[in-house]
């Protein structure tokens, strides 16, 4: 039995995105001449990849404390359990998304009904963020957790083998 993933894309479109994946900024030529292929056939398949929604975008990643914003935090929300209450709400969180610096929002399961990652320049700032969202009709309550760091970005996680781990070192810096 086949996975989803293995239907969607071959090995080929794999080996593209992870090429992508890794440096966005990638030459179409490196891409062919590591996978062996023209770099017509890698641009034939990065469009066709781009046309069926499976790569949807490119981005630059930065470094948001550079930018002024080294506070990352955390805000689980529960919304009134009414449909038009839930449905303003998340509304409302959307459209005010960049003022209070929303970065990221999903629906959750559990006590819980939504997350929002918030990222801001200072403690002030935050709790003047978490005071708008607490008192925006439908929001019941919230919990917020505020990051004191983070394997977001530059950061690789590498499988180690149960026997040979040593738990003083886990984690592969690059």
């Amino acid at each position: 039995m086949t996975s989803n993933f293995e239907e969607v894309i071959d090995l080929i479109d794999h080996k593209i995105i992870e090429f992508l994946k890794e440096n966005g900024k990638i030459s179409r030529r490196k891409i062919a001449k590591e996978l062996d292929i023209s770099p017509q056939t890698v641009q034939n398949r990065i469009n066709a990849l781009e046309e069926r929604g499976i790569i949807l975008g490119y981005t630059v990643i930065t470094n948001e404390k550079k930018l002024g914003k080294g506070v990352t935090a955390f805000i689980l929300v529960v919304l009134d359990r009414t449909k038009h209450a839930w449905s303003f709400t998340e509304q409302h969180l959307m459209i005010r998304q960049q003022e209070l610096e929303i970065i990221e929002m999903h629906h959750i399961t559990g006590n819980w009904d939504v997350v929002l990652k918030i990222k801001t320049r200072s403690l002030d700032s935050l709790e003047h963020n978490i005071l708008k969202i607490v008192n925006m009709p439908g929001v019941s309550r919230t919990l917020t957790l505020i990051c004191l760091s983070s394997n977001e970005y530059g950061y690789e996680m590498k499988r180690v083998e149960p026997e040979l781990a040593s738990f003083d070192l886990l984690w592969n810096f690059t």
